[in-house]
């Protein structure tokens, strides 16, 4: 008995100095990281705080090394996955041309923190929010007009802001850009089994085969789909689970409870939103967009499959349209392609939508 209790004593001081030593190891890298990319320019800014949207208290995160850039606001995908944690990976020089701002939604990430109900979660209120958002860095930075950025199901937020709301912004970004999302999963679905029958893998057939898409009757079924998406490159590419893993360790703004919230509100909140979000096709409920429109589009993306954004690109009509192509990435061209991800911001976006007298 003794014995057994010296090694349980034993086994839980090892527990203790590991956890210690890996939380310390943890302060040390992101201390590191703040003071590599610190903001120091005398009219830049470097905020992580608090916006209060609709009543709910939601984070925000700007960066920028001078508050007279034109304001990006980039809208993360999911639904409940934010980019903040990572975001130094694709924006330390998009923030020199840019005000840049990230934001955990509603229940997702930093925001779970506060009280929300399912009641909340709804296509409306991520609409609302939006705008109040809008509205709210209008004001703050004396900008008539902003520059709009989704990302994934953040595509949906900004399309149809952007559709009934034109006049506040530069132009819209599509990154990784939903259509349609019934025909959209059965396309991702058939690209896995493809693959999978090419593989002979009789483990992914015997998971994927019983899939019945869209999954707006069973959005659990959506996370075996993309287990074996992501497992055949047809959502991440170019950059693996572990480094972004490590950037988020990394990251200064982000606790480890924060990270565990992230986590955890990813699985609750695309399954409380998937069945309004299979209601979605904008070939039907958004043909016109009044502002110059730029699809970020990755040749390997099957996650929101790019043939889908040609067909949608074709009968769109804007005032400006350009598909932007990733050739080497899939859906996260941002993190697995960076530099271009920021040149084609500052150096395409920029000069063509952002007003001469306004730069000056």
């Amino acid at each position: 008995m003794i014995f057994l209790f010296r090694l349980i004593l034993g086994l839980l001081v090892v527990v203790i100095v590991t956890t210690i030593c890996g939380l310390g190891y943890r302060t040390y890298l992101q201390t590191e990281t703040q003071s590599n990319t610190k903001i120091t320019t005398p009219n830049g800014i470097e905020s992580l705080e608090i916006a209060s949207l609709n009543g709910s208290k939601q984070w925000i995160y700007l960066r920028g090394h001078d508050q007279n850039n034109p304001v990006l606001l980039f809208l993360h995908g999911g639904p409940g996955a934010p980019e903040m944690a990572i975001a130094r990976r694709f924006g330390l020089e998009l923030e020199k041309h840019f005000t840049v701002v990230h934001w955990d939604q509603r229940a997702s990430g930093k925001s779970r923190r506060e009280p929300f109900s399912e009641g909340d979660l709804s296509m409306q209120t991520y609409l609302d929010d939006t705008l109040a958002l809008v509205m709210l860095l209008r004001k703050r930075f004396n900008q008539d007009k902003i520059y709009l950025l989704g990302h994934s199901w953040g595509t949906i937020l900004g399309t149809l802001t952007a559709r009934e709301h034109p006049a506040f912004f530069h132009a819209y970004i599509g990154m990784g850009q939903l259509v349609n999302l019934a025909e959209n999963e059965h396309l991702s679905l058939e690209y896995v089994i493809k693959r999978a029958r090419e593989e002979n893998n009789a483990e992914a057939l015997a998971e994927l085969l019983p899939l019945t898409p869209p999954y707006t009757e069973d959005p659990s079924e959506l996370s075996v789909l993309r287990k074996w998406l992501y497992h055949y490159d047809g959502g991440l590419r170019g950059v693996t689970v572990v480094e972004l893993f490590g950037l988020m360790l990394r990251s200064p703004e982000y606790s480890i409870l924060d990270t565990l919230a992230l986590a955890l509100g990813f699985d609750a909140v695309s399954s409380q939103m998937w069945p309004e979000m299979g209601k979605i096709d904008f070939t039907v409920q958004a043909t016109k967009l009044e502002v110059p429109v730029y699809f970020f589009t990755g040749r390997y993306d099957y996650n929101t499959p790019f043939v889908l954004t040609e067909r949608y690109f074709d009968l769109l009509d804007a005032p400006q349209k350009e598909i932007i192509w990733f050739e080497e990435s899939a859906h996260f061209m941002n993190v697995s392609d960076p530099d271009r991800f920021q040149h084609m911001l500052i150096n395409k976006v920029l000069p063509e939508t952002f007003p001469t007298v306004a730069r000056q």
